[in-house]
């Protein structure tokens, strides 16, 4: 009851209450002057007729109009006043309840602030300092960072992005948390780190960059327990020395990055000193990439053909296929000037087919021709063995052109198969195998194959790499080379060495065991025309291998 009258009190409008005021004042003016006027009365009474009768009459009316200026008064102490005082108590409350919010929202607003300019400038998933609030780091620091010669690295993640896809983006993402608290332990309280990309973390460090090199590395190669799952990962690294020539944090990032993509072209768990040179060289790969996919439209993408040779006697086996970029002015280009191009234009899939195709049209014309049997080992990069697509475009191709899947070997570098494990690339392989096409094993002795994994995978042969072939006839090297070749002998796996080039490293090979050989020193790459010019002079047999005088041997 109480609080229907007050809310009902409260919702009287000033007006309203002027009016109610107004009215009790004209009420209380009137009974003021009626008063005065009975005062008068009663007076003048009491002086012209001593008698009681009428000035008592007046004073009982003087009593009841005191009585109803008390009464008025009450009433427009209940009716105006309280009500006034109510509604002024009632938004003075509310002022202070509007203080309080304001207060509490100005101090969420202060968190909020916060934590925006926290994620302004640090990364979500890993809490690292990002790009930004690095690159301002910098420059508030960039005289005492040149003073005291620091170190600045960017650290990459070798072939992220197909582990990604294989093991899935929840399970990358816990990867990439763990990789950045291992690279935080790997530095000290005065280095800095963050992380400038999607699988890059760059680095400043006072330390020396070999020391720091070396544990990164080492830090790296131990295998991440992730979500019950071991997984191994490689890393490469661009870095330099800061110094007078390089002041702007934007450019330093840069050179780095130039740096990083060279190691990561050189091969996995690599480190590349920056140099003006490799600007340079940049700038030739974004020319290169924007004329990419124009070239292999117009068939400047091309196969040239070495031979692969059996050592006993100097037959045929069959040729590797290695691409070459015939330029319009700069001439023929080899995979180490635009691999890279290719890789950061996204065509490789598509430059390794334009390869495959013309390669297998050139051997079916020498097969129709009566010169040769050919059989052709064909490169697949990790892109090309990682699309859903591999398999259809393959042997469509493969019936188009007429040869069958035994003349076809699709070799697959070593660390293709180590990140490949799981994923598009190992059902990709085992499809190829299925189809009868062979799979070797590139630069086999570089990498970190287990021998778990070489049984696991539809492997007919192995490639030694040529940076064990040039150490022959070394004995650490001929060690190892004996050792590759017996472990190949126990799976059934045949084994072509590559880059021979001297007599000694071929006599070494035969000796030890190895059959198959390809190198400088037999026969170089040479361009479809010139090697059919090659095959109708040395093939003996139309239509069988041909017979290969093989000099390097026959000197030793």
């Amino acid at each position: 009851m109480r609080d229907a009258v007050r809310a009902r009190l409260l919702r009287l409008s000033p007006d309203r209450l002027w009016a109610h005021y107004c009215l009790a004042l004209a009420i209380t003016l009137c009974l003021i002057f009626t008063t005065h006027a009975i005062n008068r009365s009663i007076i003048l009474h009491s002086i012209s007729e001593p008698n009681g009768t009428m000035i008592a009459y007046l004073a009982q009316i003087q009593w009841l109009i005191l009585a109803l200026s008390v009464s008025v008064l009450l009433a427009e102490a209940v009716l105006i006043f309280l009500p006034a005082y109510l509604v002024v108590q009632s938004n003075l409350q509310s002022l202070r309840d509007q203080a309080k919010s304001l207060t509490k929202a100005k101090h969420q607003l202060q968190q909020m602030n916060c934590r925006l300019v926290h994620l302004s400038n640090h990364d979500r998933l890993t809490g690292l300092p990002n790009r930004g609030h690095l690159i301002t780091l910098m420059k508030n620091q960039v005289n005492q960072l040149i003073a005291d010669k620091h170190s600045f690295l960017i650290v990459g993640l070798d072939r992220f992005k197909s582990l990604n896809d294989s093991i899935g983006h929840e399970t990358a993402d816990a990867l990439l948390i763990d990789i950045a608290d291992t690279l935080k332990k790997c530095i000290n309280d005065e280095d800095t780190i963050a992380r400038v990309g999607g699988d890059e973390f760059a680095i400043i460090t006072n330390e020396p960059a070999d020391v720091m090199l070396r544990r990164l590395f080492a830090a790296i190669k131990t295998p991440f327990k992730v979500q019950g799952r071991t997984l191994k990962i490689n890393a490469s690294v661009g870095y330099l020395i800061m110094d007078r020539n390089r002041i702007d944090p934007v450019r330093i990032l840069g050179d780095a990055g130039i740096a990083l993509q060279v190691a990561k072209s050189k091969g996995a768990d690599r480190a590349q000193l920056f140099t003006p040179e490799l600007r340079e060289n940049a700038g030739l790969q974004q020319i290169l990439q924007l004329e990419l996919p124009d070239a292999i439209r117009n068939g400047e993408l091309e196969p040239w053909f070495q031979p692969q040779l059996r050592m006993a006697d100097g037959s045929l086996h069959g040729v590797e296929v290695l691409a070459r970029w015939h330029h319009p002015t700069r001439g023929v280009l080899t995979p180490d000037v635009f691999l890279l191009a290719a890789e950061r234009s996204g065509m490789m899939i598509e430059m390794d087919h334009a390869i495959w195709k013309s390669a297998m049209t050139h051997a079916q014309s020498w097969q129709s021709l009566g010169l040769w049997r050919p059989v052709i080992s064909l490169n697949a990069g990790p892109d090309t063995l990682s699309d859903p697509y591999l398999i259809e475009r393959f042997l469509i191709v493969l019936r188009k052109c007429g040869l069958s899947p035994d003349q076809i070997i699709v070799e697959v570098l070593e660390n293709t198969v180590i990140f490949g494990a799981g994923d598009m690339v190992t059902l990709n392989i085992d499809s190829l195998a299925e189809c009868g096409i062979a799979i070797e094993l590139d630069d086999f002795g570089t990498g970190y194959a287990s021998l778990c994994r070489l049984t696991q995978l539809p492997l007919t042969g192995l490639k030694l790499d040529r940076s064990l072939v040039a150490l022959l006839p070394e004995a650490g090297a001929g060690s190892i080379v004996r050792a590759i070749l017996t472990l190949a002998a126990e799976l059934g796996l045949r084994v072509v060495a590559e880059g021979i080039e001297d007599a000694q490293q071929a006599n070494h090979l035969v000796q030890t065991g190895c059959k198959i050989g390809q190198g400088f020193g037999f026969v170089r790459p040479m361009p479809a025309q010139e090697f059919q010019a090659w095959l109708g002079k040395h093939a003996s047999v139309p239509g069988l291998s041909g017979h290969i005088p093989m000099p390097l041997v026959k000197q030793a």
